[in-house]
C-alpha cells in the first residue's frame, strides 16, 4: 500500500480498492492477501468474530494465516433522494437505508458508517411515517376498484415449464447485467467503458424483453424475480448517467479520462425521471439507442 498511499493500510476505500486492483491485473491473481497476524488474537476475535468464525469453516485461522481478499460491491453512495427525516419528493412516500441518499457518506462512505443510516435515520423516518398514517385513517385515499392500471397477472396462468424458463431466463440476464456493470462501471471508469455499458446494457434489455415475450410472456404479468431485474436495470442506466455526466473522479467514482477532482463540481449529480422510460432499437451502426420520456 505505501507503492500507492502514504497513509499505506488507513487510506480511503476507493484508493485501496483501485491499489488491489492494480496489483490484481499486474500478477495476473485473482485475490491479495491481508494478513493481520501481528495483532493479539484476543484483539482479533473480539474485533472480528463473524469474519474470523466464517474463514474457520474453511479452515483458515484468520490469527495465524493471511486472508484472501478481492473489492467488492457492496453499499451504494446514492439513491432516492430523501430530507432528513426519510421524506422523498413524493407525499406519503419515506425512504431510509441504502436506498436513500441524504448525502452523509459524500461520495466515499467510511467503513463501519452504515448504521447511521441503517438505523438513525431509520427511525427519523418512521416518526413522521405513523403519523401520516395516522392522519389518513379513516379518510377517503384508498385505491379502490377504479384504478386507472391494469390489474397484474401472476405466473400461475403459464404452465409450469414455462415459468422456469422465464426465471431461468431472467437469472441468466441478471448474471449478465452484473458482468457488465463490473467490466464497466467498476472501480476504474473511462468515458469509453461508460458509454460501452449504456449500449450493452440496452441491448441486454431489448433481448430480455423479447425472448421474455416469445415464452409467453406479457406486461401485465408480475413476478418478484422479473420486477427485480426491471428495477435493476433501471438503476443500472441511472448510474451510467450519473457517471458520464460527472467529468471528475470524486471518491468511488474514479474517471481516467477526469482523474482529478475538481473543486467547482462538488454537487450531488442529480438525475429526475420523467414519466416513463421508454426503450427503443433503431437500425444504423451499431445503434441501439435508449430513450427517457
Amino acid at each position: 500500500m505505501p507503492w500507492y498511499d502514504n497513509r499505506a493500510e488507513l487510506a480511503p476505500r476507493d484508493v485501496v480498492a483501485r491499489s488491489i486492483d492494480d496489483q490484481l491485473k499486474k500478477r495476473k491473481e485473482s485475490y491479495v492477501l491481508l494478513d493481520i497476524s501481528h495483532k493479539s488474537r484476543e484483539e482479533i476475535l473480539s474485533h472480528f468474530p463473524n469474519i474470523a468464525a466464517h474463514c474457520l469453516k474453511y479452515g483458515l485461522d484468520i490469527t495465524k494465516h493471511p486472508i484472501p481478499v478481492v473489492p467488492a460491491a457492496h453499499y451504494m453512495c446514492g439513491g432516492v433522494q430523501t430530507n432528513l427525516d426519510g421524506e422523498t419528493s413524493v407525499k406519503g412516500l419515506y425512504a431510509a437505508g441504502e436506498v436513500a441518499c441524504t448525502g452523509l457518506h459524500g461520495a466515499n462512505r467510511l467503513g463501519s458508517n452504515s448504521m447511521l443510516e441503517a438505523l438513525v435515520f431509520a427511525q427519523r423516518a418512521v416518526k413522521p411515517t405513523i403519523a401520516y398514517v395516522q392522519k389518513l385513517a379513516g379518510s377517503h385515499h384508498a385505491i379502490t376498484e377504479k384504478a386507472e392500471w391494469p390489474r397484474p397477472k401472476s405466473l400461475s396462468s403459464l404452465i409450469k415449464e414455462v415459468v422456469d424458463d422465464i426465471l431461468n431466463l431472467t437469472a441468466l440476464k441478471r448474471r449478465k447485467m452484473q458482468e457488465i456493470m463490473w467490466e464497466h462501471v467498476g472501480l476504474i471508469r473511462s468515458t469509453e467503458s461508460l458509454k460501452t455499458a449504456q449500449k450493452k446494457l440496452c441491448e441486454l434489455q431489448l433481448d430480455w424483453e423479447d425472448e421474455m415475450y416469445q415464452k409467453g410472456w406479457r406486461p401485465n404479468m408480475v413476478h418478484v424475480k422479473v420486477c427485480e431485474l426491471r428495477n435493476l436495470f433501471l438503476v443500472s442506466n441511472l448510474v451510467v448517467s450519473s457517471a458520464l455526466a460527472r467529468q471528475e473522479s470524486r471518491g468511488s467514482h474514479y474517471v481516467v479520462d477526469f482523474p482529478d477532482l475538481v473543486e467547482s463540481k462538488r454537487i450531488p449529480t442529480k438525475l429526475f425521471s420523467t414519466s416513463s422510460v421508454h426503450w427503443q432499437k433503431y437500425s444504423g451502426k451499431d445503434a441501439v439507442i435508449c430513450i427517457a420520456e
